[in-house]
């Protein structure tokens, strides 16, 4: 007996509203989704600019902590034996250690300051040599006279210049302490022991608080790095949320299979539903259904774990 022939359109229009309230809902549950990440990534990135900020101006404040610092430990330990010393050529830390005695400085802190008192002295013998030649020599006693004579001397180290300026207008009188250059009748030198108590006292308190200054410093910008840290972290899970994605592709499938392919279908205006038609639009249907169902599912239970271990944190907190 043959078979009556099924007009195939109230099926596959049954498929494809069905198909169509699925997408709209999930669809605008994604859009709205997609809408607040928007959100929550420029609030995200606001806080994140505005503790890179707060980071920059702490680096900057460590960084003036520590020069003031090492600035001030450098001033003490480069006295005017140790200049002297420096441009004796002993420009070595061991050596200088020997005339300047302790010091919480580096052997590689020395060095370097060393060569640059070292590039002083040459500039100074230089510029003086030169000024004094044109000038007549001075009594030993005219530097101050001679600086003010020439204002435009670039001084960084003032003892290196006075040093060089003495060397260059005392005759050469050999000292046992210093030998090589005559520095027997240079200014006398100010040492710790010529110091007084309350001197030693101030320069100690001097020292530690610049010390505290920069430890407070180092901390500050420690406390920022994490904070920014954690702040790139938060705004990487924003940025590159977990199953969005996987989302997105499963709903466009469900799109194509349930929607698309039957108005296809209903587009090429079938005269009966074949049981081959009937099949693959509704297996299609149901693969979709089935994606979306278990899409959905996965949410619902990472969703369920995330609030587990959110709420044993907060109990061991508490705890």
């Amino acid at each position: 007996m043959p078979s009556v022939p099924t007009d195939p359109a109230p099926f596959l229009s049954t498929i494809t509203t069905a198909s169509s309230a699925l997408v709209a809902i999930v669809g605008g549950l994604l859009v709205a989704r997609f809408v607040t990440l928007g959100s929550e990534q420029e609030g995200a990135q606001r806080v994140l600019a505005d503790a890179e900020a707060r980071l920059a101006v702490a680096k900057t404040r460590a960084e003036e902590a520590h020069r003031k610092r090492l600035q001030f430990d450098l001033d003490h330990f480069f006295s005017r034996e140790v200049i002297v010393a420096v441009s004796n050529d002993v420009v070595d830390a061991a050596g200088l250690r020997e005339v300047g005695g302790y010091s919480v400085l580096t052997d590689t802190e020395i060095e370097h300051y060393a060569a640059v008192v070292a590039e002083e002295l040459s500039r100074a013998e230089e510029t003086c040599r030169a000024l004094l030649s044109s000038d007549g020599m001075p009594e030993p006693s005219g530097w101050e006279d001679f600086r003010r004579t020439h204002p435009e001397l670039q001084i960084d180290i003032e003892e290196a210049w006075e040093i060089k300026f003495a060397v260059l207008t005392l005759p050469p009188v050999r000292s046992r302490n210093l030998p090589g250059l005559g520095f027997g009748r240079l200014p006398s030198m100010v040492t710790s022991a010529s110091l007084s108590d309350a001197v030693i006292l101030r320069r100690g308190m001097r020292r530690d608080a610049l010390k505290a200054q920069e430890e407070r410093s180092q901390q500050q910008l420690e406390d920022l790095e994490g904070e920014v840290a954690r702040l790139k972290q938060a705004r990487e899970a924003i940025v590159r949320p977990k199953g969005l994605a996987l989302g997105l592709v499963i709903l466009i499938f469900f799109t194509v299979v349930g929607v698309a392919v039957p108005l296809f279908i209903m587009s090429t205006a079938p005269k009966d539903l074949t049981s081959t038609m009937a099949d693959t639009v509704f297996s299609l249907f149901m693969a979709g259904l089935v994606a979306l169902l278990c899409y959905m599912t996965v949410l619902a239970l990472r969703l369920q774990a995330s609030g587990s271990r959110r709420g044993g944190r907060g109990a061991a907190s508490r705890s």
